[in-house]
């Protein structure tokens, strides 16, 4: 066991150890949280060069310790300037959501390198990038043709298909990480509530079991129980202040 002094985004803390515990979980190591104060401390049981590399993909960590209670001695320090070049914003009419975020998201699923990882409303394909760069073997999908387009230099499948009645087969998904539409940007003519139950549902279809559901939407959009109700178990939930008119939720779920 290993005690680690963290320094994570204050903006997103919690956040923040639920990414540490999912790179942990990928490392095939355990986490115990043992101070959430300015810095996370937790004791970690596992290979610390299999989480030395697992946390070199995080978003929101940006240093790390080994403390002994007497001597700290640096594990890791990132450099995370590229997640000041995209903010978010439009891409012609697509939303495009911040980097860090969508990272972010990839993470939080367990996204592995090797695996079959889905976007089911892929939109400018931001997340699908961030999960192609893990070495992830992705799926994005979309009702609207034209954003698959924003596709072509990218090792993605693109499926042109409405996401709640999709081609892929069951429990064939091992990890999603998306951004759903919630406004007048989607092309959908369903109604939210409609949307999201859909999305709860064919998730659970797709996913294999012990697989991971990451996504954010603005918090007037209600989730939590379609998610529940299809079956899944709520691992962690926080909250994104974007800007004066708009806080998003972050959920992630996982399939029993």
């Amino acid at each position: 066991m290993v005690r680690l002094r963290v320094e994570v985004s204050q903006d997103l803390k919690a956040l923040a150890y639920g990414e540490l515990e999912a790179l942990s979980e990928l490392s095939g190591g355990s986490l115990d949280l043992i101070e959430d104060s300015r810095e996370l401390v937790v004791d970690y049981r596992g290979n610390l060069e299999s989480l030395r590399k697992r946390i070199c993909r995080a978003a929101l960590i940006k240093r790390a310790w080994i403390d002994d209670g007497v001597n700290k001695e640096l594990f890791v320090e990132l450099n995370r300037s590229r997640y000041r070049v995209l903010r978010r914003g439009r891409w012609s009419d697509a939303v495009i959501i911040d980097l860090r975020i969508a990272r972010l998201l990839v993470n939080l699923a367990r996204t592995e390198e090797g695996e079959v990882f889905l976007d089911p409303f892929v939109g400018s394909g931001i997340i699908a990038q961030e999960a192609m760069l893990i070495g992830a073997r992705v799926i994005g999908m979309d009702i609207n043709p034209k954003y698959l387009g924003l596709l072509n230099n990218m090792y993605v499948d693109a499926i042109n298909s409405d996401s709640l009645l999709s081609p892929i087969r069951n429990e064939s998904i091992h990890s999603i990480a998306t951004d759903p539409p919630y406004n007048r940007l989607s092309i959908s003519d369903l109604d939210l509530d409609s949307l999201y139950r859909g999305f709860a549902e064919e998730a659970f279809r797709v996913l294999r079991s012990g697989g991971y559901v990451a996504f954010s939407h603005p918090t007037y959009v209600n989730s939590l129980d379609w998610f529940l109700n299809a079956g899944f178990e709520l691992i962690i939930n926080g909250l994104q202040y974007v800007h004066g008119g708009l806080t998003r939720l972050i959920y992630v779920f996982k399939k029993p």
